[in-house]
């Protein structure tokens, strides 16, 4: 491609959503000193209160695809399922379509969603998949789906920006505590419910440990753990505030494809960057990432987290282990910065 390249980027939600800042937002900074002619979109009508307003919404979103993505060489698009006819039409302008996602689309999600709702979503989103001249995998699975459909796939994690955690050091604390930190939105807390009988089980070994939580709204979690839980309200700086609080951070997921296929895990990566040793479930890619290491502890029944924790909870010197070799695989494959060539050479081809 030569002159300045004309991206449009389609993001699929606001910049405070975790797959918006660590795939898209953190190499702005870098596409701009590129001298790319950048174009920004981002899809906002997720959480409409009716449906009539989010169709309403859907609709002026489509025209603002219609008029924007004029002229532009590559249109990125995250997660945002755009209608064939506009999919036809910018192939018939000669413009490279890149699809990136890092959720199971393919699957019907846990929360308030019908089986008919999931097959249409599918439905529309192998028609994107089909019309993508490169699609983008937030982890393994998910691109062995988009494989099916598409010939040129790439796995790429979530990145985090290097600055943000060089010379970040852990808050002065009472060295008899042992913080066990779970990261999380309020949908994700199913899993760490249900990781509440090997968290009291735990616990009840060690009088010193406690839970910290950020995540939108505190948990609900029964009084043994409530009395020893700290809740920290989620924002940005209050997630990297907290994963630098941890001795040890937790990562449950459930069994279903929806939870385990999808990619991402930053709760994860935010631990890792901090130093902190993670125990987590399988799943979201975290298992070829850390491939080679001893980076992450993972856990998949009650037995193996019990046991995996306590491993954790006795040995300063092991967490302080797991935690470098955490920072390692970061600064090999998750900074924004090394993530940049790569990411850049998939999207432009």
């Amino acid at each position: 491609m030569s002159g300045r390249p004309g991206l449009l980027v389609v993001a699929g939600g606001r910049r405070t959503t975790a797959s918006t800042r660590h795939r898209l937002w953190n190499f702005r900074r870098f596409l701009e000193l590129d001298g790319v002619d950048l174009d920004w979109i981002e899809y906002g009508g997720g959480r409409e209160p009716s449906r009539f307003r989010a169709a309403l919404y859907r609709a002026r979103f489509v025209r603002d695809l219609f008029s924007r993505s004029r002229g532009r060489d590559v249109i990125l698009v995250q997660k945002v399922l755009p209608p064939a006819i506009l999919l036809r039409r910018w192939r018939r302008r000669g413009a490279r379509i890149v699809y990136d996602f890092d959720d199971a689309l393919f699957h019907r999600a846990l929360w308030g969603e019908t089986e008919s709702e999931a097959a249409r979503r599918k439905e529309r989103l192998d028609i994107v998949l089909d019309h993508a001249d490169m699609v983008i995998a937030g982890s393994p699975p998910l691109a062995d789906y988009a494989r099916q459909h598409a010939d040129h796939v790439e796995v790429v994690y979530p990145s985090l920006v290097r600055g943000r955690f060089e010379g970040r050091r852990r808050p002065p604390h009472d060295p008899d505590v042992i913080t066990v930190g779970w990261v999380g939105n309020d949908q994700s807390q199913i899993y760490l419910k249900e990781l509440e009988p090997t968290l009291t089980e735990a616990f009840a070994h060690h009088p010193g440990a406690e839970l910290m939580v950020c995540s939108s709204r505190p948990p609900d979690l029964g009084a043994d753990l409530l009395q020893r839980m700290r809740f920290v309200p989620w924002s940005e700086a209050a997630e990297l505030e907290a994963a630098a609080a941890f001795d040890v951070a937790v990562s449950p997921l459930g069994p279903e494809p929806w939870s385990r296929a999808r990619g991402g895990r930053v709760s994860v990566l935010l631990s890792m960057a901090s130093g902190v040793a993670v125990v987590a479930s399988p799943g979201g890619g975290v298992e070829e990432l850390v491939e080679g290491s001893d980076a992450v502890r993972f856990a998949d029944d009650p037995d193996t987290w019990g046991r995996e924790l306590e491993r954790l909870l006795v040995s300063r010197e092991e967490r302080e282990r797991v935690g470098r070799a955490a920072r390692d695989v970061i600064e090999r494959r998750i900074w924004a910065d090394v993530q940049y060539p790569r990411w850049k050479s998939i999207v432009f081809g």
